[in-house]
């Protein structure tokens, strides 16, 4: 961040390694390939552990034999498998040793989107949580001897639309508001400290992340899916890339393990870009319930949205975001499990499901 200078690290040089894994590079294509993975295991300690995506990627990193330590402010509902440390990060002490034994930390947990901010300095909170915090679980990574730091970032970096082109990770940086600044001020803090440390680093820029649990603008998008009323949105022409949680966690999974992660930033979404109505129409088939799109011009949508205090809403949901995620397929050969109509048919389906269950108690 501009004004403060980035803290001193020194770590000890440990090799990347996975046990019981070997990886080979592929001299006609510089790609890497993991060959003989089977009982592969890291010590990977998970900050935000109990947040939307933290439970989700214990469950994947768990299943996968990792030794996972989810790091969070309460006990929560987590696998056997995992240890919970409950450590209230933003109370550590300068000496702390939250990471000792850790081989990677994926740094999730963070101060988000605030709907209604009512701070009396929004940006300098999102600063101390986003920028300040992470600057100090690297520091105490550091001291515990951890070998790679994921952070999880936002595509928010870049912009808040892509208008000429796909973004990718050459575009400038564009944040668009204060928490796309924030993040991008511990990028740029991050960047400042490769050159002095021997822990890898790996930035993850996500598109907008959905699942049956996600919460912000999602969760209104399901819970209006549920009503089956008529939705203006069928003349609204912009695609969005968007990003299930299952293939978030696949991919942090892979950037956590992967040699050719370290040191990059990536982009990450699904591999199809949707409309708002086709978000809707594969929600709604996920629910079981028929969604009817309206071809009401997006002019009119627009000034009614803004009208009803809904336009910052509006501009988010229909701005055209297009992701370009050929540099993590070529680097690290990734491939999302789920394409976009199937995850979000599943989260329709399983946010169903919950409201039910939740019913029935």
């Amino acid at each position: 961040m501009p004004g403060t200078p980035p803290e001193s690290i020194a770590i000890h040089r440990r090799p990347f390694t996975v046990a019981g894994a070997s990886w080979q590079r592929s001299f006609s294509s510089g790609n890497y390939i993991v060959q003989n993975n089977q009982g592969a295991s890291r010590h990977i300690a998970v900050t935000g552990a109990n947040g939307f995506i933290g439970r989700q990627l214990c469950v994947h990193l768990s299943d996968r034999q990792h030794q996972v330590r989810a790091i969070v402010r309460a006990q929560g509902a987590q696998p056997v498998k995992v240890k919970q440390v409950v450590q209230d990060l933003a109370a550590l002490a300068p000496d702390s040793r939250v990471f000792e034994g850790c081989d990677v930390v994926i740094h999730l947990a963070g101060r988000a989107h605030v709907l209604h901010d009512d701070v009396a300095d929004p940006l300098a909170e999102f600063r101390k949580v986003n920028v300040e915090l992470t600057r100090h679980l690297i520091a105490d990574a550091a001291r515990c001897g951890v070998k790679r730091f994921v952070f999880v970032s936002s595509i928010g970096v870049n912009g808040n639309a892509s208008a000429a082109h796909p973004f990718t990770e050459k575009d400038a940086a564009a944040p668009h508001d204060l928490y796309a600044i924030s993040k991008h001020e511990a990028e740029q803090m991050i960047g400042e400290l490769i050159p002095g440390s021997e822990m890898q680093f790996v930035i993850v820029r996500p598109t907008l992340v959905f699942g049956p649990d996600a919460p912000g603008n999602f969760a209104l998008l399901l819970k209006l899916a549920t009503k089956s009323l008529p939705l203006p949105f069928g003349r609204i022409p912009a695609r969005r890339s968007l990003l299930s949680i299952w293939n978030l966690v696949d991919f942090l999974h892979v950037c956590a393990t992967h040699p050719a992660a370290a040191g990059e930033t990536f982009l990450v979404s699904d591999e199809q870009s949707l409309t708002l109505g086709d978000i809707f129409r594969h929600i709604g088939t996920g629910m079981g319930k028929s969604q009817h799109i309206w071809p009401i011009p997006a002019a009119v949508v627009r000034a009614v949205a803004t009208l009803c205090g809904k336009r910052q809403m509006y501009a988010k949901l229909t701005a055209q975001l297009l992701v370009d995620t050929t540099k993590a397929r070529t680097m690290l050969g990734w491939r999302a499990p789920y394409d976009s109509s199937a995850a979000l048919e599943r989260a329709g389906r399983e946010y169903i499901s919950g409201k039910m269950n939740e019913t029935s108690i």
